[in-house]
This record gives C-alpha cells, sequence and structure tokens, in this order.
C-alpha cells in the first residue's frame, strides 16, 4: 500500500498515514508519538478528549465541518470519547517504543500494532481510478477512531520500510526527545527542528568558544 498513487478528494486525508510526506513534513505515526509527554515536565499534546480533534485538524485528517461534528460527538458522549482517548493512548505508546526498537520491541506491542492494522485496512477501501489506485473511506466522513486506525497505518508503512532505521530522536540537551526520520543524505542530522533544537545547541556551542576564548 506504500507504493500507491493518492490523489486529492474526499479519500486523501486517508493517505496521511503514507511514509514520505510532502514539503518537509512527517509521517502521522511520528506526528502522534510526539504528542507524548517524552521529557519530564512536558505536556501531553493528547490529556484530553478534545484534543484528538485538535490534533486530527492538524495533521489534515479532517476539515472544519468534520471537525464541529466530532466536537459535538465528544461533548455528547463523554465516555465513548474518553474510551477512544485511552485507545489512542495505548497505540501512541506501543508506537513510540516500536519506532525507538523498530528491529525488536515486545510482543504485545507487535501484536497491538498489527490488531489496528486490521481496523485500518476494515476501514479503508482501495478503488482504480483512471489509472490510479485511490483510497476510499467504507463509511461517511472523518470519524474519532481515524487518528488511532491511519497512525498504526502509517507505523505499519513505516516499521516494515527501510526508513525505519533512520527514525532518530532529538539530541537537544534539554532532553526534547522528539523523534523525526532521518532522511539526509549522510545521515546527520540530529536535531528535531534546525530552526529551533538546532539553533539553540548552535548558540550553545557559540556562547562556549567564547568563553573558552576568554579564559585561554
Amino acid at each position: 500500500m506504500v507504493s500507491m498513487t493518492q490523489r486529492a478528494g474526499r479519500g486523501e486525508a486517508w493517505a496521511r498515514w503514507r511514509v514520505h510526506m510532502k514539503e518537509g513534513g512527517e509521517p502521522l505515526c511520528i506526528a502522534l508519538a510526539n504528542t507524548h509527554p517524552l521529557r519530564e515536565g512536558a505536556t501531553d499534546q493528547l490529556a484530553r478528549s478534545e484534543d484528538l480533534v485538535a490534533f486530527a485538524v492538524r495533521q489534515g485528517l479532517c476539515d472544519e465541518a468534520t471537525r464541529v461534528r466530532l466536537a459535538a460527538h465528544v461533548n455528547e458522549h463523554p465516555r465513548t470519547a474518553q474510551a477512544e482517548l485511552v485507545a489512542t493512548h495505548a497505540v501512541r505508546s506501543a508506537i513510540l517504543r516500536l519506532l525507538l526498537d523498530p528491529a525488536g520491541g515486545a510482543a504485545d506491542d507487535r501484536a497491538l500494532l498489527a490488531r489496528e492494522f486490521e481496523g485500518a485496512q476494515r476501514a479503508i477501501a482501495v478503488e482504480l481510478s483512471d489509472g490510479a489506485l485511490l483510497l476510499r473511506p467504507r463509511r461517511d466522513g472523518t470519524w474519532l477512531d481515524t487518528v488511532r486506525l491511519m497512525s498504526a497505518a502509517s507505523a505499519s508503512a513505516l516499521l516494515g520500510s527501510p526508513q525505519a532505521a533512520n527514525v532518530r530522536r532529538c539530541a537537544d540537551e534539554r532532553g526534547c526527545g522528539r523523534l523525526f526520520v532521518d532522511a539526509t543524505r549522510n545521515r546527520s542530522r540530529r536535531y528535531c527542528m534546525s530552526g529551533e533544537c538546532g539553533n539553540r545547541a548552535r548558540q550553545a556551542a557559540f556562547r562556549a568558544r567564547q568563553r573558552d576564548a576568554r579564559a585561554r
């Protein structure tokens, strides 16, 4: 499924799980893993059911009309929404552990990811249109479990690709911890965002060199 051609349209959001994203984006599973509080004192970006809806919007999984519908669903069915949040947390933790150890990982994590991937396959239909294979949801609209199912599909695609060996953790000295796929030619990328963690590290190194020069 990773090599399929996806085109714009109703099924475009369901193509979000692909390994390679346009314009420097990241695979959906990486984005989900990075919502975890990856360092001490960090905030869980999926602490509430409403955060699932916000995440779906940020990742382009739903439009404004769907966001309104999902937000109403969360308000009207808080227990169901909370159960989905707990299930998404479980998938997120499994994905995080498997991405950090793609050659190993716990059997329970692999089994959970396999079950969720099967659920994603049941939710997606594939059709041939004008010589291209398109992904279409089997149900109308985007549902709250789309984040969980598509993240599992994304993780399965990434872990089954050569890019799994290029998953890195940000080397920021504060312990940023964010994951990224190092797509550089010589695999030399060290920071999740060059403009943030990378700049901070370069500035710290510059200040250290100045202190050394003054000391000498």
